[in-house]
């Protein structure tokens, strides 16, 4: 196709960025797209009390329960008229807690926002630390609700170890430090990787000039642009239910910055840390003798996130 059709092709992009690395991600995406000659209209997701970054500890334990229950804040409202014959939306969010980021989480339970996406061809592209599933299985349950057509998913991680991961995005979040120091690796998803989701945008191209979609996911996860780990979906999948309980815990206390609640946050706290740092290693464990007898299960279930199949999967 040549530029000259390309320019036809509009593509709006609605996201959420704390610490500025997804939209980072979602620019390497377009990038080659706008170069080629399409249209790209970005629509920032703005909550109306900010999430300051670097987070305070107590800010960031404080947006626990909301996170996880994906309990809406309020947002500016998203002026959808000059993105109305876009021929691509693409839905760019993070995982908080194992759910939508509450910016995003809030944006898509919008009433305009389904009516915006109901019928509309959709790709979402999530930046995370590396469990991302039970917050895409969140997403694909609107997604479907509102009849969008759904045709691909990008999910770039950390590719660090588990535990030095937490202890790097901590220092990041709390201290604002993404650099390496001496003992801990930068934070976050490496440049290569943000940069590697411009291999994708010739297919997309081609998809949205042919109007032909079905291999675009393949070929994302061909280039290896979206992966499933079955260790970690099984640490995230059990995570995500006991999250659920401590979050309705604290959440019958008092809603957000209650002082009534601030001492279940600190239980959740030391919960969360004894888990991370001494409970998982030994769960990590237990799943790597049991995995042959889930071997067939977990397979099945990384194939249906992977290729965005319909059928349901167990949260």
């Amino acid at each position: 196709m040549t530029a000259k059709e390309s320019k036809k092709k509009h593509i709006v992009v609605f996201h959420y960025s704390q610490t500025g690395q997804l939209t980072s991600i979602l620019s390497a995406l377009t990038n080659p797209l706008e170069e080629s000659g399409c249209r790209v209209t970005y629509k920032d997701i703005v909550p109306k009390i900010p999430f300051v970054f670097p987070w305070s500890e107590y800010n960031f334990y404080e947006s626990f329960p909301e996170s996880r229950l994906e309990i809406p804040a309020e947002i500016e409202q998203i002026d959808f008229s000059d993105v109305m014959d876009a021929d691509l939306v693409v839905l760019g969010y993070q995982p908080w807690f194992l759910a939508p980021s509450i910016p995003f989480a809030s944006f898509i339970r919008e009433e305009s926002v389904q009516n915006y996406l109901s019928g509309r061809t959709v790709m979402t592209v999530i930046g995370s630390r590396n469990m991302w599933i039970s917050a895409h299985l969140s997403v694909e349950e609107r997604l479907r609700k509102y009849g969008c057509n759904w045709v691909g998913n990008i999910a770039l991680e950390d590719r660090h170890n588990n535990l030095v991961g937490v202890l790097t995005v901590f220092r990041w979040l709390i201290r604002g430090q993404k650099s390496a120091s001496r003992y801990l690796p930068e934070a976050g998803i490496s440049h290569s990787d943000i940069l590697s989701v411009a291999d994708i945008a010739p297919s997309m191209l081609y998809a949205l000039n042919s109007g032909v979609w079905d291999d675009l996911q393949k070929e994302i996860v061909d280039r290896g642009l979206v992966q499933f780990h079955p260790g970690l979906y099984f640490v995230e999948s059990n995570g995500n239910r006991l999250w659920g309980k401590w979050a309705q815990f604290i959440i019958n206390k008092g809603g957000y910055k209650d002082p009534r609640r601030a001492f279940r946050l600190t239980l959740f706290k030391y919960y969360l840390l004894t888990v991370i740092f001494a409970v998982s290693p030994f769960g990590s464990l237990f799943f790597l003798l049991t995995y042959p007898l889930r071997r067939t299960g977990l397979q099945k279930i990384g194939q249906k996130i992977l290729f965005l199949q319909r059928e349901k999967i167990e949260k």
